[in-house]
């Protein structure tokens, strides 16, 4: 049985390999031998058939793999940009600050699937994977860009 050579490696070539198959489909064609080992790569999931399958890429030659990987890049753009377009595009993790002035009472914490506005106060989105320290980060940003001109929150600013 062979081991992963650093944590995340099946996980990692697994999804290249996903992104990877709908491509050389269409580049090379689905009776091509690097499309057959990426089927069979995902189908075991065998670590060693995920390597064979990233090797066999890695060996074609260098104008047909930047092909490929230029293709790749701009399908990973486009799911990105639709993603960021949609308002649609969670599910999100939503944080209600509500209107009360209480300190003691902390923000309703939720899941939701769209970005309806809030009855009142704050909401904050999140989308699921982000990192609890770049989330909080970007926050603090925020929040000094707020306390340093108090007229982004005024009706009359924006709209006066």
């Amino acid at each position: 049985m062979q081991r992963e050579r650093y944590p995340g490696e099946t996980a990692g070539l697994r999804n290249f390999l996903a992104g990877l198959q709908p491509i050389v489909e269409r580049e090379l064609g689905a009776g091509n031998l690097l499309h057959h080992a990426i089927r069979r790569a995902l189908r075991t999931g065998s670590l060693a058939d995920l390597r064979r399958a990233r090797q066999m890429f890695n060996m074609l030659p260098r104008e047909r793999r930047r092909a490929i990987s230029e293709a790749l890049v701009a399908a990973g753009r486009a799911a990105r940009r639709s993603d960021a377009g949609s308002a649609e595009g969670g599910p999100w993790i939503v944080f209600d600050g509500g209107g009360s002035a209480d300190a003691r009472v902390g923000p309703a914490i939720g899941l939701a699937r769209s970005t309806e506005p809030p009855p009142h106060g704050l909401r904050v989105l999140i989308r699921p994977g982000t990192l609890p320290s770049v989330a909080a980060d970007t926050l603090r940003r925020i929040a000094q860009t707020i306390e340093r001109d108090r007229r982004l929150l005024s009706g009359r600013f924006w709209f006066g």
